[in-house]
């Protein structure tokens, strides 16, 4: 009388793909039975659900092989042994019991009974990625978005690592201007993805956490973490439709938001460390400061102390120049201030343009005309000034701020990027460049325009410097410290202030000559009335200079040696110097 036989399979609980697959199939019969075949098959399926419904969204077979160990003939009672073996493909994916994907492999016996229920058994296999070398280590540090509030730094020996070894690294974070720290969470994370009708959904498999509450803890203070990864953790796999992928995930809680920050992460089936963990490199104020330190030394800066030592000063084309981290209305960044050798005396500003605001100086240049309003004493001066190098350093900036003494420039970018601050320095060189050039050339005032070579002449006989845009020359005479600075009226030249400094000062305060001295004031405006002018001239004393006001115009500052004579003479009465001369 026939009957079912009893199936037994023997096969490895865990196989590896580009592995052969050895099954035993024992078959105990206790009678004789007649059969078709005897069949064993390995099967992987692969199943795709859809976790918002809860239902099977598609299957398929990854792979499907059968072997035929008996065929037709009559099975006699007793104990029957065969075997099969199965060549696993190398891109075999591994065993994946996913939240959106599965991916199993079984072993399935089967005994065909004609006229009779079939004997069947099964068996499931766990496919697990077979070991591979370890990639040389690489220590590695990455940071979130800089330059747009607060950011996160994170610091690791290596990204690749094993299940059952310990994640080591620490975490640093910056950019909060004033909001508190609260909490910072590091963690593991594993995300599987699947590729099915042009979707790409996701879900989260796994999450290691470490938890630091940061109530005492400062910016740019590293905070060490350790995770220890479990010896049964999946690791990383891909194929073309579905993957499991690790991320290390950082997150900042502060009283203004919360930071997140993910740092690709390879857990690997790698031979095990002896040791888990290595140096790695610094995160935090240690790190930024190393960061400035080279970026300026190779610019040509030297640092500056500030709270956390980010800060750098130089010199560049003759201006003198400070970078540092700033805050601006967009945000933290980049700041970078560049004083003028001379100020220009234009009387000019150049302002991120608003709506609303007059229109200022057209420089024709459509890209600048559309970002600043530019404008100054004179239209002529300032489109000479706004020079199309000058314009275009200018552009390289988020914000700008210009005025006759210096250019305050800020960009959104990151403090403790090492590249982006090396580029930065170079806009700020370029500007400095262009600052220089255009104030070398910078033109006179119109209506003196005729009269610059006698006034550069006069700046150089008295050893000082001409001022060409505001057309003020400061020297020496008969060996006293002069200035002659031209007046305006708006735009127009409207007279001139000639002055001498008074060294040792005179004591006491602002005040008017006496009565003495009234012959040496006559005299100073007898000679100041020659210049041209005679209504409207004034002598001002006061403890640190003597001041003329004329209302003329002077082509010519050499003609101004009399007046200066003369207030050297009443400057000699003051402080009681006794001379001989035709006032005493």
């Amino acid at each position: 009388m026939r009957s079912r036989p009893f199936i037994t399979l023997r096969l490895p609980e865990v196989v590896h793909p580009g592995e052969t697959l050895g099954v035993e199939l024992l078959l105990e019969s206790t009678s004789e039975t007649p059969i078709d075949f005897v069949r064993v098959t390995l099967q992987c399926t692969q199943t795709l659900w859809d976790p918002s419904r809860g239902v099977i969204a598609g299957a398929r077979d990854r792979l499907r092989r059968s072997e035929e160990v008996a065929g037709r003939g009559l099975l006699a009672a007793g104990v029957h042994r065969y075997r099969a073996s199965f060549a696993l493909p190398r891109d075999l994916p591994p065993t994946h019991p996913g939240a959106i994907a599965e991916l199993r492999c079984g072993i399935r016996a089967r005994v065909s009974i004609p006229w009779w229920l079939d004997a069947e058994e099964s068996r499931e296999i766990l496919v697990r990625p077979a070991t591979t070398a370890r990639p040389r280590r690489a220590p590695i540090t990455s940071a979130s978005a800089r330059g747009r509030g607060a950011f996160l730094e994170v610091s690791l020996p290596d990204r690749a690592f094993a299940p059952g070894e310990v994640l080591a690294g620490a975490v640093a974070f910056g950019g909060l201007a004033g909001s508190r720290p609260r909490a910072l969470d590091v963690s593991l994370v594993g995300v599987e993805r699947v590729q099915v009708r042009g979707r790409r959904p996701s879900s989260e498999l796994h999450r290691l956490s470490f938890f630091q509450d940061l109530g005492a803890v400062r910016e740019g203070r590293e905070v060490p973490f350790r995770i220890a990864v479990p010896i049964d953790l999946a690791p990383a796999w891909s194929s073309a439709d579905v993957s499991l992928s690790y991320a290390l995930e950082a997150v900042l809680e502060h009283s203004e938001g919360r930071v997140v920050h993910r740092v690709p992460v390879i857990v690997g089936p790698f031979g095990q460390r002896r040791r888990h963990e290595g140096a790695r490199p610094r995160v935090g104020a240690d790190r930024w400061r190393a960061v400035w330190a080279r970026a300026g030394q190779r610019a040509g800066y030297t640092a500056r102390e500030e709270a956390e030592g980010l800060g750098l000063r130089g010199v560049r084309a003759g201006c003198v120049v400070d970078v540092a981290p700033a805050e601006e209305r967009s945000g933290p960044g980049l700041g970078a201030t560049v004083w003028f050798g001379e100020p220009w005396g234009l009387g000019l500003k150049v302002r991120p343009r608003q709506g609303g605001a007059r229109v200022g100086v057209i420089t024709g240049d459509a890209r600048f005309d559309r970002r600043f309003r530019a404008w100054g004493r004179e239209d002529a001066q300032v489109l000479a000034a706004l020079t199309p190098a000058l314009r275009a350093a200018l552009g390289a900036f988020g914000e700008v701020d210009v005025d006759d003494a210096r250019v305050r420039a800020w960009s959104a970018l990151g403090v403790s990027d090492e590249r982006v601050l090396g580029g930065f320095l170079e806009q700020v060189e370029a500007l400095a460049q262009a600052i220089a050039d255009a104030g070398a050339a910078l033109p006179p005032p119109s209506a003196m325009a005729a009269w610059l070579p006698a006034w550069r002449r006069f700046a150089e006989e008295s050893g000082g410097a001409l001022q060409v845009g505001s057309m003020r020359l400061s020297g020496t005479f008969e060996g006293e410290r002069i200035e002659l600075r031209t007046r305006f009226k708006g735009a127009a030249p409207a007279g001139t202030r000639i002055a001498l400094r008074l060294e040792p000062l005179v004591r006491g305060g602002a005040c008017a000559p006496s009565a003495a001295l009234g012959p040496i004031v006559a005299a100073i405006l007898e000679q100041a009335a020659r210049l041209g002018a005679v209504a409207g001239n004034t002598v001002v004393v006061e403890p640190g200079e003597i001041a003329v006001r004329i209302t003329a115009l002077l082509a010519d500052p050499a003609a101004a040696r009399e007046v200066l004579r003369s207030m050297l003479a009443l400057a000699r009465e003051m402080r009681g110097e006794r001379r001989g001369g035709p006032y005493r």
